[in-house]
């Protein structure tokens, strides 16, 4: 009991965290489909080593319109939680390396929709 009063108040769930993957062939995912007003982690994990000479193995999940952006180290993973609250279809994209936004394999779709 006490210990749940040491708890942040709003906590994403399990089913809200989406993995992405990344490396320089592209995303994982290349469609996401979410909940206009739910809260979503997604969690980003670059694939590619410091070595890498484009981008020192960083990778990038953005999405202009939203606002929203995470970067992942080399070998690592970087989270980001946010609440999409437009319905709409809208490009993510990493703009750190592999030809930026102009690689379409670099870019995919997030989908929000209507709750």
């Amino acid at each position: 009991m006490f210990v749940s009063a040491l708890l942040p108040k709003t906590l994403v769930a399990a089913e809200n965290t989406i993995d992405v993957a990344a490396d320089m062939s592209g995303f994982s995912l290349g469609e996401i489909r979410v909940t206009a007003g739910e809260a979503l982690t997604l969690r980003l994990t670059s694939l590619d080593t410091q070595f890498h000479t484009d981008g020192g193995g960083q990778h990038q999940w953005a999405v202009e319109e939203l606002n929203v952006s995470v970067i992942a180290p080399p070998k690592g993973s970087n989270s980001i939680t946010f609440t999409p609250d437009r319905p709409g279809t809208y490009t993510f994209y990493c703009d750190i390396c592999c030809g930026g936004r102009a690689n379409p394999s670099m870019q995919g779709t997030l989908i929000v929709e209507e709750a």
